[in-house]
């Protein structure tokens, strides 16, 4: 019985591989600059090339986000599932209009309604579909409170986070308000909550023309 070793191309094709596996780990990953990430993500492409050595080569989902701090990688590219988003617009609309038996309509329970939206960015990295989740949020949340009245202040605390919490994801990906119908979306917005209660009138009106001015719309 003989033993046949690996020969001398043999092991050179496998480290050119394993080196593509790296770069399209890099590729597919890259991107936050905390420091955590950039402490520990060496150690995972080590184990995932030494996986790959070993027959096991991962053929999961690469991180979208960070595991550590929490935000959208460079190299983290999402893509809409059209289903996915038409069911997580229901389930806001239907927690913002929901009634009890006898048909008495309920207050919202915000981090209910505010679930879809994190549950599909989370599943599906669709930084502009989350975005156009999040003003479907805010404008549910008008259309209730201009239909039944003003609600207590917490109700309006929940909108104004959300409203704060779009703006910032829009400017941290700015080409989004040019693919999508945000523009017109924003300008209905500020017009439908003037004059609502608890000073959010004038919040929404702060956020929209700040928007406005940072795309060049005013």
């Amino acid at each position: 019985m003989s033993f046949q070793g690996n020969r001398p191309g043999d092991a050179r094709r496998q480290a050119e591989e394993s080196g593509v596996m790296a770069d399209k780990q890099r590729e597919e990953a890259q991107g936050c600059t905390c420091a955590d990430w950039q402490e520990n993500i060496r150690h995972l492409e080590g184990l995932l090339l030494l996986g790959w050595t070993h027959g096991r080569e991962y053929k999961g989902v690469f991180f979208r986000f960070c595991p550590w701090c929490g935000q959208r990688l460079a190299g983290a590219a999402g893509q809409r599932d059209a289903a996915l988003w038409e069911k997580a617009r229901q389930r806001i609309e239907e927690s913002f209009f929901s009634t009890d038996a006898w048909g008495t309509p309920q207050t919202p329970n915000m981090l209910v309604a505010a679930w879809p939206i994190a549950d599909y960015r989370q599943k599906t990295g669709d930084i502009l579909g989350a975005l156009e989740l999040m003003l479907t949020f805010v404008e549910a949340g008008n259309r209730f409170t201009n239909e039944y009245g003003d609600i207590d202040e917490p109700f309006y605390e929940g909108l104004e986070l959300m409203l704060a919490d779009f703006r910032d994801l829009l400017l941290a990906n700015p080409d989004c308000y040019a693919e999508g119908d945000l523009a017109r979306r924003l300008i209905e917005l500020g017009r439908e909550a003037g004059g609502l209660g608890w000073g959010y009138g004038d919040f929404v009106t702060e956020i929209v023309g700040e928007i406005q001015q940072r795309f060049g719309d005013i």
